[in-house]
């Protein structure tokens, strides 16, 4: 697949159909584009009038040219790409870029015409991007399809670029441009009805000319497909994934599916295969500026400055953002000391050197200190006017780069000068500058980030799994057509090693009574309706019943009240079962992502767990290591690890259910949603009890 799309970026011969000699035409520009950039192949003009360009002649027809053509580029009506597209296919070309808008974009019409053009394209082999694009660029062989200007002066690097949105394309191409970066490669790939991001993807991570990939995405084509890619290389990937809206929550039917939204389920599916997600283009630019340096391996930080004040700011910045203070040798500060001139700075760290205007003592202090073994990075700020100190500044900068290189550790510089020079710097340093120091301060933070992400292998864990059960209950319910019901529901989890509170259906009064007195006193009675979810919400739940008159009462007042306020629903009864006092309530749930799979939640749980809405989330499958992390991400976290004299709770036990969701899942992707709510977790040492479930099915499945 990846190889496929090599055309595409490294054609011989183009062909520009949709081109006339009007000033206004577009296609004049992709041609202008071509020609500004350097493209060293041949380029062939096509458009219904014919004429000349660039002293090329306009060709009526793609079939008029004379030559093998490897890449079209299609800006004509939309109504046209169909015929054109065919034309393309019997001219021989196998690689088409359709920037035409006016598809599925544009309404039902605009889509009819959209498969039209895929079942043209496929009926000739054609592999083809857009429609809806600005085209591709690869800076390194000259190339530049867009249909608007391009800045020719951006200079080749090894940041790529994936965007749906030509326009926010641009917006990263001027941010390179902006900040002395370099484009390796960029793709608009619009409406992606054929080549999409991961596909593009795939070929970028073989693309040796591409270090960093950076991705805009209103929306993702095959999320599973995304994080293996992902995890098969060690180029970063960054990604802003826009389009965040929250109806799918308005719908949820499972409290999992309410605290596992669309956005929720991509922030967890980016960080497990190590995608570094960003939202706007501030942090874009820091991603890009820290990543171009050596990673940052730990948490301690050094920050040297010549301003008192921008140290203190700069100390502030990292307590914000979690990093360190290295703590310094009092023998390297006392020698530091004696380059002081008036000896009125006791420094420390943040190290204050605006006594010292020795430019070469200030490189010997930071090679001194970015040298230690307790200091993982450095931000260095360095305030200073252009005329006396620029070009001993300039080095200064430059020997930083070059020191942060050979140490292999990273330096974030804050040049605080001129504007005008900053932006001369940018461009003409080996490595980045930042304008602010909080802004240094938080790209080290984002590359401790980055490096410190725990990026695990998608494996199905290892433990208890009776499939043979499982399958004869979803049989049950599929020949009757309907969803696990309450004791289905907890009879699966415990096939697959959930501890399971004891259940009795009974469907009388009498039954209820027998099944209390076998399980014994108190107990609890729960409606079971296939139709109600939240069954305390319509009156199903009675606890702490502790006498037959109690459980007789109860059964009557839950068939009376459930069957008044939820008349249509089908009544099958009432599960029994014991009162278990003690412990703590969490969820541990699951749901059917329509992009990533199966997702696995757990957080806090009981009747208010959307309202303090505290959930891990984690794409199954996932090896223990991840369930473990999935509980320290809880705000009730130190909690479960006991606080203030209260008992630990049994977190490896709450961990086993994690784990044993994760294989259920795996196992029956039939499964749409679960919900284990509550799972009362006892105190350290006596395990953990589901006290409640819900299943829903896969319609059809």
């Amino acid at each position: 697949m990846a190889s496929s799309l090599d055309t595409f970026f490294n054609p011989e011969t183009i062909a520009v159909v949709g081109v006339s000699e009007k000033p206004g035409n577009l296609g004049r520009v992709i041609s202008g584009n071509l020609q500004s950039f350097g493209f060293r192949g041949i380029v062939y003009e096509v458009g219904p009038n014919g004429g000349t360009l660039y002293g090329r002649r306009i060709y009526k027809a793609v079939s008029d040219i004379p030559d093998r053509v490897d890449l079209a580029v299609l800006l004509v009506p939309a109504r046209v790409v169909p015929d054109a597209m065919a034309e393309c296919g019997r001219k021989g070309i196998r690689h088409v870029v359709v920037e035409t808008a006016g598809f599925s974009e544009s309404g039902p019409e605009g889509a009819e015409l959209e498969q039209r053009v895929a079942a043209i394209a496929a009926e000739h082999g054609i592999r083809f991007i857009g429609p809806n694009c600005i085209g591709l660029v690869n800076r390194h062989a000259g190339l530049s399809t867009a249909f608007v200007s391009l800045d020719a002066h951006l200079q080749p690097g090894g940041t790529s670029v994936v965007t749906q949105s030509g326009g926010v394309g641009i917006s990263i191409l001027n941010m390179l441009a902006s900040e002395g970066g370099g484009l390796a490669k960029m793709v608009s790939v619009g409406n992606k009805v054929d080549v999409d991001e991961n596909d593009v993807l795939e070929y970028l991570i073989d693309d040796p000319e591409t270090e960093i990939i950076t991705m805009y995405l209103e929306g993702i084509r095959d999320g599973k497909r995304l994080m293996d890619l992902a995890r098969s290389t060690d180029k970063p990937i960054l990604i802003h994934k826009s389009n965040i809206g929250e109806a799918a929550r308005g719908i949820a039917s499972s409290h999992t599916a309410a605290l596992s939204a669309d956005d929720a389920v991509v922030d967890a599916a980016l960080r497990q295969a190590g995608i570094a997600r960003f939202r706007d283009s501030e942090t874009l630019v820091h991603y890009l500026k820290a990543l171009a340096l050596p990673p940052m391996r730990g948490n301690r930080v050094a920050v040297l400055s010549r301003s008192g004040g921008h140290a203190v700011i700069a100390a502030d910045a990292c307590e914000l953002e979690g990093l360190e203070l290295a703590t310094l040798p009092q023998d390297f500060l006392d020698e530091a000391q004696t380059h002081l001139r008036a000896n009125v700075i006791s420094l420390t760290n943040p190290m204050d050197l605006g006594d010292l205007f020795d430019l070469d003592v200030y490189e010997k202090l930071a090679s001194g200190t970015l040298a230690m073994d307790g200091v993982d990075g450095m931000v260095f700020m360095h305030t200073y006017m252009v005329g006396p100190d620029g070009d001993r500044s300039q080095r200064l900068f430059e020997r930083l780069h070059e020191m942060s290189l050979e140490l292999h550790k990273p330096v974030a510089v804050h040049a605080d000068t001129v504007a005008g020079e900053v932006s001369r710097l940018k461009q003409v340093l080996p490595g980045p500058v930042f304008q602010e120091p909080s802004d240094a301060v938080r790209a080290l933070a984002l590359l401790r980030d980055y490096w410190k992400a725990d990026v695990l292998p998608p494996e199905r864990p290892d433990g208890p799994a009776d499939a043979g059960a499982v399958r004869a209950i979803l049989a049950a319910c599929r020949a009757e057509g309907r969803d696990p019901l309450l004791q289905e529901a907890m009879a699966i989890a415990a096939a697959y090693g959930v501890p399971a509170a004891e259940c009795r259906l009974a469907a009388s009064e009498d039954e209820a009574v027998a099944a209390a007195e076998d399980l014994g006193l108190p107990v609890v009675l729960k409606v079971v309706s296939p139709e109600i979810s939240h069954k305390s919400d319509f009156g199903g739940v009675q606890l702490n019943l502790r006498s037959e008159d109690g459980v007789r009462a109860a059964y009557r007042e839950i068939m009376a009240e459930v069957g008044e306020r939820a008349p249509e629903a089908n009544l099958y009864g009432v599960v029994v079962q014991p009162m278990l006092r003690g412990g703590r309530d969490l969820i541990v749930g699951a749901r059917l992502d329509p992009n990533f799979g199966h997702v696995v939640l757990v957080g806090m749980g009981g009747v208010f767990v959307e309202v303090f809405r505290d959930a891990a989330i984690r794409v199954a499958p996932f090896p223990r290591p991840a369930a473990e992390a999935m509980l320290r991400e809880l705000k009730v976290w130190p909690v479960l690890k006991g606080v203030r004299g209260q008992e630990a709770s049994d977190v490896d036990a709450l961990v086993e259910v994690i784990l044993a969701i994760a294989r259920l899942v795996t196992d029956f992707p039939e499964i749409a949603e679960l919900d284990l709510n509550p799972i009362r977790v006892m105190a350290a040492g006596h395990g953990c009890r589901a006290l409640d479930a819900r299943m829903s099915l896969v319609p059809g499945a």
